[in-house]
């Protein structure tokens, strides 16, 4: 069993953490945000640390679940020019960042004797829930290899794509489907509400035509009950990861008109203050200047 030091015990992290205990692995944690996952991983048999040095000695393996890589690498760095990942230690950052600094991390990892590998997860809080996340891998395969039975309690599903980096571009692109997928959704909802019709009438059409899909099914329930507040993807998160998967395909000359569109959706919600917010927020831009709230109507 390994000795891991985990970062980002949160909505993602924290059933990870559960995970890890229940394989009969060593985690040590610390605390990111919030006190409570904290006391709850430590009441499983977590150990805590007093900071990200701490862990990260005590660890064969660190984990990151942050929002972005300037997360990761004021955590790896902790204020100092060298990497606290040394020899015989591996770093796997499974949030969702930027590929090309990821390259940048990897490589100081790299000069200081570590490894690294590069492993976001798609499947949400009911994913990690279950211990059914999917995990994409960038990096040695070498490497992965030796992980596996550490990410092997938290996923279904693992795919390597290739060197490091490949897993941050494929879970981008990724995302991307699922936000402009989403940004569908909201267009067409709002427009049928411009247009007088009746949204859950309209919504059980969608249901039974062509166009039905696990998104729209995940979606429109969440938006007809104003359910934004309960939060499974952050807006600003969803938004930061479709900004990077456009500002990635603008290195490499890669055009994504409907990327880009979708931007703009999601940047209207968000001028408006919805960025904290569930990413099916994205629609109360649309509502809030077309004057219109996509609910089904009251019945008599």
């Amino acid at each position: 069993m390994s000795k891991i030091a985990f970062f980002g015990v949160g909505l993602m992290g924290e059933p990870m953490v559960n995970h890890l205990l229940g394989a009969g692995h060593e985690v040590v944690v610390v605390p990111h945000r919030s006190r409570a996952p904290i006391d709850r991983v430590v009441a499983r048999g977590a150990a805590e640390a007093k900071s990200a040095a701490d862990a990260i000695r005590r660890a064969q393996i660190t984990i990151t679940v942050l929002p972005t890589a300037d997360d990761v690498e004021a955590t790896v760095f902790a204020g100092q020019g060298t990497s606290l990942i040394g020899a015989g230690q591996t770093l796997i950052d499974m949030g969702t960042s930027f590929p090309p600094q990821t390259r940048r991390l990897a490589a100081r990892v790299a000069a200081a004797g570590g490894r690294f590998l590069d492993a976001p997860v798609t499947g949400g809080p009911k994913g990690a829930q279950d211990g059914a996340l999917t995990i994409i891998v960038g990096g040695d395969a070498a490497t992965l290899a030796d992980v596996r039975p550490v990410l092997e309690p938290m996923s279904a599903h693992i795919y390597h794509f290739g060197p490091v980096g490949a897993g941050h571009t494929a879970k981008l692109i990724q995302n991307m489907i699922g936000i402009i997928t989403s940004a569908g959704i909201a267009e067409g909802f709002a427009f049928a509400a411009a247009a007088g019709l009746d949204v859950e009438q309209f919504f059980q059409m969608l249901a039974s035509s062509t166009s039905n899909s696990p998104a729209l099914q995940g979606m429109v329930p969440k938006v007809f009950a104003g359910e934004f507040e309960r939060v499974n993807f952050r807006l600003d998160l969803a938004y930061k990861d479709i900004r990077q998967a456009t500002a990635l395909a603008r290195e490499m000359t890669v055009p994504l008109p409907v990327a880009n569109g979708a931007v703009e959706l999601m940047q209207l919600a968000r001028a408006f203050g919805y960025g904290s917010q569930d990413s099916t927020a994205m629609i109360r831009g649309l509502e809030s200047i077309l004057r219109v709230e996509v609910r089904p109507r009251k019945k008599a």
